[in-house]
């Protein structure tokens, strides 16, 4: 496997070296960033669930192995941990995708709770930025790198300023607390609800495509639906009477928290009632599920779903921005 580190002798305060393939970067502390092992879930997976806001949160060591594998991301080959003392306190683990103009790279990383405010971000980043500057040029590929910007979590946006990453977009984090109220509500005339199967993996993509002008694809909600953390009755495949394809929202459960990752609702099935019947009925089954909030995330510019969001029952919490950078194969 080809791999992609930091350069030697990039800063001149900074000793870094190539050892058994492995990239070690001794600044100060010892701090060591090395490649991923699968003796280094566990600790991945503790540090990911100890933080309240990570986007991971609830992740088991079988989830974490089988995030890596996602068909296409090349994320087992580009996850990295950063080791001092012989104690994992961070962790990078990068997803590619395909985009028109190269690849988009979503970053999951973090540095463990107790660990913070010390610098060590800002290593991660750095670490990151100078691997993904070695991979572009190796592979004559531009790079869209895409940096997560929770206000809830202290010092990240200075991060991706100091970095010059620019924010493209913003999404308000909406919670809703009062679940034991959810009803049932009766279904839209002309359409019907079901849960989804393996089989409508090449349903469920074509939807999210149409809907977000997007590039699932269908092995990825293959891998999706697989994951032993998948709940039938918390994703909801809408139909037209007729047989028509024409929504999907997905959630899941996590330590009693409710979480709305996608309401998808095809183009020509806009604006009807079906985005806000989804969430009703889903709201309904959490409540069921014994869930004591459900969380979701609306773009800022969305005001028309902002309001169907605060209509039922959700309030605005907290704010995740969107920042990118992007690497040409040019890039020195």
């Amino acid at each position: 496997m080809q791999f992609y580190g930091l350069s030697e002798g990039r800063m001149s305060d900074w000793h870094i070296y190539r050892e058994c393939g492995v990239v070690i970067d001794m600044y100060k502390d010892d701090l060591n960033i090395r490649q991923y092992q699968l003796s280094d879930a566990a600790a991945i997976v503790e540090m990911i669930n100890r933080d309240p806001f990570h986007l991971q949160k609830g992740i088991t060591v079988d989830e974490f192995e089988r995030y890596l594998d996602e068909p296409g991301a090349k994320s087992r080959e580009n996850t990295f941990v950063a080791v001092r003392k012989n104690q994992i306190i961070g962790y990078i683990s990068l997803s590619f995708v395909s985009h028109l103009s190269g690849r988009k790279v979503d970053s999951y990383s973090g540095i463990d709770v107790d660990w913070r405010r010390k610098g060590y971000g800002t290593r991660l980043i750095q670490f990151i930025l100078e691997h993904l500057n070695q991979y572009a040029r190796s592979e004559k590929q531009t790079i869209h790198f895409v940096l997560r910007v929770d206000s809830r979590t202290s010092g990240m946006l200075e991060l991706a300023l100091v970095h010059g990453m620019v924010k493209r977009h913003e999404l308000l984090i909406l919670r809703n607390c009062k679940i034991d109220q959810a009803q049932a509500v009766p279904l839209l005339k002309n359409y019907f609800f079901r849960s989804p199967t393996p089989q409508d993996a090449a349903i469920w993509a074509s939807i999210y495509n149409d809907a977000f002008n997007g590039n699932k694809t269908i092995e990825s909600v293959v891998h999706e639906f697989a994951s032993v953390e998948f709940s039938p009755e918390l994703n909801i495949l809408a139909f037209t009477i007729e047989g028509e394809p024409a929504a999907f929202i997905s959630s899941r459960m996590v330590a009693g928290v409710g979480q709305i990752p996608t309401i998808a609702v095809k183009p020509s099935f806009q604006r009807l009632g079906l985005g806000k019947a989804l969430l009703l009925e889903i709201l309904y089954r959490f409540k069921k599920a014994g869930a004591n909030e459900v969380t979701l995330s609306v773009n800022t510019a969305n005001h028309k779903a902002i309001g169907l969001y605060e209509n039922n029952g959700f309030t605005q919490c907290a704010t995740r921005g969107y920042y990118y950078k992007t690497i040409s194969p040019s890039d020195n």
